[in-house]
């Protein structure tokens, strides 16, 4: 029978000193912040770079005015959502080290990691803020339609292409890539396990998980 590990509350990476932080308040007030950039970013690409809801809505006025009104909920909501997959990638990768590597670790810990992950996926809405703000101004909303950087959808003919499997190319991009990477590093670095294992952990217990966020929020987007 194997002895359960118990780690300390830090991170050694290339011979820094990270520290984890496991106070609830202090995650919490992290969250905070993300979850506040997060909501600013929704609000400013479809309220103030979207300035022609009804090319996406294909209606008429009333169908703008639900559009607006759908995602003034959104922005509010957007922090529930937010926490409730942060809180479920967390436990299952929690899970996952217990119950297949057998070591003990704080789920705080966990969710730290997962939060300092989750903020790469703000890059690409800071980069679509700046790109049709400050660089190219004259924008149209098929411009912005199709505004997905460094994704594999812009290395092919994607006119043909349905729904699904153009949202599908469009999430395998550099920012998703480096976000599941970070989180299999750090995994590795602070549960002090192998890669393969930490690759393991985290892309067969949180993979699929991450899918199901990813096609519920593009059904309701």
């Amino acid at each position: 029978m194997k002895k359960k590990k118990h780690l300390k509350n830090n991170l050694l990476i290339m011979g820094n000193n990270i520290k984890i932080i496991t106070d609830r308040k202090e995650i919490f007030k992290y969250f905070i912040f993300y979850a506040l950039i997060n909501a600013l970013l929704l609000y400013y690409i479809h309220d103030i770079i979207i300035t022609d809801p009804q090319y996406f809505t294909g209606g008429n006025m009333n169908s703008v005015n639900l559009f607006r009104r759908v995602w003034k909920v959104i922005y509010f909501i957007s922090p529930i959502y937010e926490f409730i997959k942060l809180v479920v990638i967390s436990f299952l990768i929690y899970q996952a080290i217990k119950l297949v590597i057998k070591i003990e670790v704080h789920f705080w810990n966990i969710l730290y990691i997962v939060l300092l992950a989750q903020m790469i996926l703000l890059i690409p809405d800071f980069l679509e803020l700046i790109w049709f703000t400050f660089i190219k101004s004259d924008y149209t909303m098929s411009n912005v339609e199709n505004f997905n950087p460094l994704s594999l959808i812009n290395l092919i003919n994607h006119e043909n292409a349905s729904n699904f499997s153009y949202e599908l190319l469009c999430s395998i991009n550099l920012f998703n890539i480096l976000y599941w990477g970070l989180l299999v590093y750090l995994i590795k670095g602070y549960v002090k396990i192998t890669l393969k294992n930490s690759i393991i952990v985290v892309f067969c217990f949180y993979g699929p998980i991450s899918f199901i966020f990813s096609f519920t929020f593009y059904l309701f987007t």
